[in-house]
């Protein structure tokens, strides 16, 4: 199927995970929109008792010595790691039937920037450290993003991480650092090799013995890791409203903040995933929202807060009728007035459709029983190795209608993914990606239903070795596929059609852009059957009419290489 239909569909929704909950890089369920707050905080007045003068975020809270930027406001979200639940083998996902703000707001967004800030930190040889299955001699215990920058705290092997920048290697994603200079203890390193491959900006990134900083540029890492020293506020110090803020909703294993006006390069859900935001902060509104898991592994206390010079009255309305509704009874608290609303509630763990402390499935299907929601043999596995990148991506596409509510996946080296369309069951056509270790992984997949009981239906092997280009060439003759391209009637990309015109050994394609997004990559056979893909097959992918090029990579046995390229347009 052209992936030019398969990959914009609005019902399809994907996550990705290492730390099972919080990590959401494939397409989170809620975004965050463009708001702001007044630039006249100094004179607010606190809004309700609270001991104010006796609180300071930057000792009382886990991540308040961080909360510093060049700008005026700022995009933040904290997480515990050893708190949170489900970052284990079991897994476990948010209960998308929830139509509670109070609950989703905290938990999905800090789902989401969480696990944004997830892969800034792999550029930082941190990827094994945050992979639960991983062996690592460094161990990350809380993570806080802030904008274009992540920081991990827990205790870190300097001298490997060293080890691990300044040699191009794949833990690095293949690019070699060098150290510039030592700040306030942090070793300072800056990119000194780049991979061609890599077309984006590589990150700055700082080492200490109990924190790294990983920031998309100098000035704001170095802001970062002299906070609190002269000419370096937290922007809390000098608006008292944010400080209010704070007291009233960032104590949490997880929390999520929106302060100010957002900068230009401050992520945006919106852009970067498919999104029905139940709760979006509004122009001049400022937010903070937490979810503290305590010790308690039935139950789980959510807070929030929201200022602002003036609250609509139907903005006002909205929140005192959906906030709390799905929490245990007479636990909601929800105080709204013209200028703040504050609110908290405390929730089941199996309301929120999360696993128990234990990380226990409630039920296990049987493999008989996931195999009636979902046919083995409906599963197409397709591998597409990623050059310049740490991970490769082994793609499943559903060929068969299933009667299942997800499909999910899990590799042997730790990572995770899930397929949960939503009001419906996964579908012909479905497709779902996890990322896998080229160097030799595996992938289950286990199909899930309606009440959310799991059961195992196959496991599929990466291919680890390379096509070589005799190989190549004797799998895929350069006279047996054939390319069409059309150039755009309408938007930014033309499309290229390649078309299998003669017998062929590999069992897949993958038609992968080097220019347009690699959202538009398409693939076609499956891994593991023995089977070649059938003359008359097509492949359609978009392309940049200004200049591209598209690798089709080809798997053969148990080996993956480039078997076609196609140079152009002209």
């Amino acid at each position: 199927m052209s992936p030019l239909s398969n990959h914009d569909s609005s019902e399809r929704q994907t996550t990705q995970s290492r730390r099972r909950f919080l990590l959401g890089v494939g397409a989170a369920t809620a975004a965050l929109a463009g708001c702001a707050s007044s630039d006249e905080s100094d004179d607010d007045e606190p809004a309700d008792d609270s001991e104010t003068d006796s609180f300071d975020p930057a000792s009382d809270l886990s991540y308040g010595q961080w909360l510093t930027t060049a700008a005026d406001g700022m995009l933040f979200a904290y997480a515990n790691l050893e708190a949170a639940p489900a970052n284990d083998e079991s897994g476990g996902s948010l209960n998308e039937s929830l139509d509670d703000p109070l609950a989703t707001y905290p938990l999905v967004m800090s789902q989401t920037i969480v696990g944004l800030g997830q892969l800034r930190l792999s550029f930082a040889g941190l990827t094994q450290a945050l992979t639960p299955q991983a062996e690592s001699e460094s161990t990350v215990n809380e993570i806080i993003v802030i904008n274009q920058t992540t920081v991990a705290q827990g205790t870190f092997a300097t001298d490997r991480l060293a080890e691990l920048l300044t040699e191009q290697t794949d833990e690095t994603w293949g690019i070699a650092y060098e150290q510039t200079q030592t700040l306030n203890g942090y070793d300072q390193y800056e990119p000194a090799e780049v991979p061609d491959s890599f077309s984006s900006e590589p990150p700055v990134i700082a080492v200490a013995d109990e924190s790294v900083v990983v920031s998309a540029d100098v000035a704001q890492l170095e802001r970062m890791v002299t906070a609190g020293d002269d000419g370096q506020p937290r922007i809390y110090e000098s608006n008292d409203t944010v400080t209010q803020l704070l007291e009233q909703a960032g104590s949490g294993d997880l929390v999520v903040g929106k302060i100010g006006t957002l900068p230009d390069d401050a992520f945006n859900g919106e852009e970067m995933f498919e999104t029905d935001p139940q709760f979006e902060p509004q122009s001049g509104e400022d937010v903070v929202a937490a979810v503290d898991f305590g010790g308690d592994s039935d139950t789980v206390d959510s807070q929030f807060a929201l200022a602002a010079e003036d609250i609509a009255e139907s903005r006002q309305e909205t929140v005192e009728t959906t906030f709390g509704t799905a929490a245990v009874d007479e636990s909601v608290s929800v105080d709204v007035s013209d200028d703040r609303i504050t609110a908290s509630g405390t929730y089941s763990i199996e309301s929120l459709g999360l696993t128990s402390g234990d990380g226990s499935r409630d039920e296990e299907l049987s493999q008989t029983e996931a195999a009636e929601l979902v046919s083995p043999d409906s599963l197409a596995f397709q591998y597409e190795p990623l050059p310049g990148q740490q991970f490769g991506e082994l793609w499943v596409e559903v060929t068969e209608e299933t009667d299942a509510a997800a499909i999910r996946l899990e590799t042997d080296s730790g990572n995770y993914t899930e397929i949960r369309p939503q009001g419906r069951s996964v579908s012909a056509h479905d497709s779902v990606a996890v990322q896998v270790d080229p160097d030799g992984d595996s992938v289950t997949v286990f199909a899930v239903n309606d009440e959310g009981a799991v059961g195992e239906l196959t496991t599929q092997s990466v291919p680890t070795e390379s096509l070589s280009e005799t190989a190549a060439n004797q799998a895929v003759p350069t006279d047996a596929v054939s390319f069409n391209y059309d150039s755009p009637d309408a938007g930014d990309f033309g499309s290229l059609t390649i078309e299998v015109v003669a017998n062929i050994e590999a069992e897949t394609l993958v038609a992968q852009p080097q220019e347009a997004p690699g959202v538009f990559a398409d693939r076609v056979g499956s891994i593991g059957t023995g089977e070649s893909v059938d003359v008359g097959t097509t492949l359609e992918t978009a392309v940049e009419p200004e200049g591209d090029t598209v690798i089709v990579y080809g798997t053969v046995d148990n080996a993956t290489g480039e078997v076609a390229r196609w140079q152009g347009p002209d």
